[in-house]
């Protein structure tokens, strides 16, 4: 009995995380999907029946959820690619010891810091329309014309812009420590075999960060994916739906609307989008790494 405690002892340890990863993750996922084959409805609570993958049919015949799927992914797929850009070179760019590099460290995290409401709040004084927006108001003493940042046809492009700059630090600190972990020995070894700093950067920082890359890609993704707060609190989906991405979308169909069988299967949708996602980087990384 003792020897089985012994070889079994890790069991305790793993216990609270299994315990939670269940309560959290496993029985709100399983619980959603019930959801989503219902037709439960806010107002009507214990009153809902199972309807099958009508709900899932329904939404792919509805052309206010294509177009949030169209604007979700367009704002994905520019987010992803400006965070992930702009961090990593802004990493690449501070991992030495230079002047000043102690400085633009702290600048390049400072949203990292900030609460999600105030940041909401500060873009919001930011971007303002008329005179009385910061930005509005230093065009106008450039000579410009003040424009309506949210409240126009650059409402989803201006949403973009933010969302980089409040993602940004994740992927510096993130890419800054995969940095890091680059043994020195290698550059040294790579220059005295005439290695440029281009080289260098090409076939040795470049393939010692894929592990660093996968993660932060996928990370970002499903952060991106499900973002929501900044979007609701600056636009609220507005002008004319031109920023009502899928999570808005699901929110609005759950909450305004009470179609919660509707909104869990948006959730449901939006769970295999970044499931698909997530296979399809580890696959082109693997493949990479086998070349």
């Amino acid at each position: 009995m003792g020897k089985f405690i012994r070889k079994h002892i890790y069991l305790v340890f793993i216990l609270p995380a299994l315990i939670w990863i269940g309560i959290f993750t496993i029985y709100p996922f399983f619980y959603s999907f019930y959801i989503s084959v219902t037709d439960l409805n806010l107002l009507r609570m214990g009153t809902e029946e199972i309807i099958g993958m009508k709900n899932y049919v329904e939404l792919f015949q509805n052309k206010d959820f294509i177009h949030s799927c169209v604007v979700s992914l367009k704002f994905s797929a520019v987010v992803v690619v400006g965070q992930f850009t702009l961090g990593f070179a802004l990493a690449f760019l501070f991992q030495k010891k230079r002047p000043f590099s102690g400085i633009g460290r702290t600048s390049v995290i400072l949203p990292w810091v900030v609460p999600p409401v105030a940041l909401g709040l500060m873009w919001k004084w930011i971007l303002r329309s008329g005179k009385m927006g910061l930005l509005n108001a230093v065009l106008i003493q450039l000579g410009g014309s003040p424009k309506d940042w949210l409240g126009s046809d650059m409402a989803l492009t201006t949403l973009m812009f933010v969302t980089v700059w409040i993602g940004v630090p994740f992927t510096f600190m993130l890419e800054m420590a995969g940095l890091q972990k680059i043994p020195g020995e290698l550059y040294e070894a790579g220059a005295i075999d005439g290695a440029n700093g281009f080289q260098k950067f090409i076939y040795l920082t470049i393939p010692m960060m894929k592990s660093t890359f996968l993660i932060n890609l996928i990370m970002i993704t499903i952060g991106t994916i499900g973002y929501f707060d900044i979007i609701y609190a600056l636009t609220g989906g507005g002008p004319k739906n031109a920023t009502e991405v899928l999570p808005l979308y699901m929110y609005n169909s759950a909450f305004k609307f009470h179609q919660l069988g509707q909104g869990a299967a948006m959730a449901v949708i939006m769970l295999l989008i970044s499931l698909i996602l997530t296979v399809v980087y580890m696959f082109v990384f693997k493949g990479e790494s086998e070349e």
